[in-house]
């Protein structure tokens, strides 16, 4: 089993009092997996998908990555499991404007101590995958919103991720360019990439072959 949680429980503590944002959520994923989270702004699938991708480690249940217990790693292990396991995109892209799009691709890469001819392979064939096999050196300020999406699913993918976390990835763009990003996603998955897709939006569950759905802080399969 790639991911299991079991009971998981997050609160924080705000103005003396505790707020409960998953209560005793139970779920697993496994490799090769498209898996939706929906939920509405509040519910707490933020929250989910960032302990799943190993950015909060502060809460009470089990969380079992590859069957091994997390809460066992220190913070420095989860900081290196994160980097080798995890790929992450975002609705804001979240790119280095200042960089090239090989330049941005090549982040994950940078403390994998691998050789420049390396790390310029895996920056090569993840843009390929991408369809932007021509634009390693290009800025990325010159880019559409449907390239930047791709320059960071290339970020995503070249470190040879267990599993990417894809959080609202369609959200910034128009229905074309999120028709093309989901068939990518799609691709990639039946390629053996296990992905994580959160969204608000209904009609995105038909890539998925699983729904998991949080509401006020509880999920349902």
């Amino acid at each position: 089993m790639l991911i299991n949680l079991e009971n998981i429980t997050k609160s924080y503590h705000l103005a003396k009092q505790d707020q409960t944002v998953l209560k005793n959520v139970s779920l697993t994923i496994s490799d090769g997996d498209f898996v939706g989270i929906m939920g509405r702004s509040g519910s707490g699938k933020s929250t989910l998908v960032n302990l799943i991708g190993f950015l909060d480690k502060q809460f009470s249940g089990q969380y079992y990555f590859e069957d091994k217990l997390i809460e066992q790693y220190t913070d420095d292990d989860l900081s290196k499991i994160r980097n080798e396991n995890v790929g992450f995109v975002f609705q804001n892209f979240g790119l280095i404007e200042t960089m090239t799009v090989g330049e941005n691709v090549e982040l994950p890469l940078l403390y994998a101590g691998l050789s420049h001819q390396e790390k310029a392979r895996r920056v090569a064939e993840s843009l390929e995958l991408v369809g932007l096999a021509d634009f390693v050196n290009q800025s990325v300020k010159l880019l559409s919103g449907g390239q930047r999406q791709r320059v960071a699913i290339a970020r995503a993918i070249v470190n040879s991720p267990k599993f990417i976390i894809a959080d609202e990835p369609t959200g910034a763009l128009d229905s074309k360019t999120a028709f093309d990003i989901m068939q990518l996603f799609s691709t990639l998955n039946q390629n053996g990439v296990t992905i994580i897709l959160v969204t608000h939006d209904a009609s995105l569950m038909t890539y998925c072959n699983r729904a998991i759905k949080v509401s006020d802080g509880e999920v349902t399969l």
